[in-house]
């Protein structure tokens, strides 16, 4: 009888150690550790908007045809495009006639990258909702490596790019 009541005691302790164990996994993996967050760096990144006496407007083209990328072969398709770039006045050590002068010189890279994005997009992307803004945000990012790409650590000269365009 005394060997029967162990292993029932036994039997208890075990499975009170199992539920135990589990609302511990639960409570690990809902709450998680609590203290690995502390290991983490929080940056907040806050980007002014300039006024409009710290931008300038300089025209890229006003009306330029592109062939987009063929989804048929017996596809034409092509957008007119135009672009225009607002940048900054003054970055950094360079002066306004610097920033020009700079924008300028490269001219024919920011061309030819805005040529070369557009071949690589199709008439159906263009289509799409929020086309443009990416369309903006991407060349605003390829456009800015181009003029500041000899420059570590350096400032965004072009604020914003502002295309408009008509496809068929």
């Amino acid at each position: 009888m005394e060997g029967k009541s162990s292993y029932f005691v036994l039997l208890v302790i075990v499975a009170c150690l199992s539920i135990t164990l589990a609302f511990l996994a639960i409570g690990y993996f809902f709450f998680g550790t609590g203290n690995s967050s502390s290991n983490k760096e929080v940056v907040v990144v806050t980007q002014l908007i300039p006024g409009d006496d710290e931008l300038s407007n300089k025209v890229i083209f006003e009306s330029k045809n592109f062939n987009l990328k063929k989804t048929d072969p017996k596809q034409i398709a092509v957008i007119m495009l135009g672009a225009s770039m607002k940048h900054y006045k003054t970055v950094d050590k360079l002066k306004e006639e610097e920033i020009v002068a700079k924008i300028d010189f490269y001219n024919k890279e920011i061309n030819s990258a805005i040529g070369t994005y557009f071949e690589a997009l199709t008439l159906e992307d263009v289509q799409q909702d929020g086309a443009k803004q990416k369309a903006s945000e991407d060349l605003l990012k390829i456009v800015n490596n181009i003029l500041m790409g000899d420059v570590k650590k350096a400032s965004p000269l072009v604020y914003s790019i502002t295309l408009d365009w008509f496809y068929q």
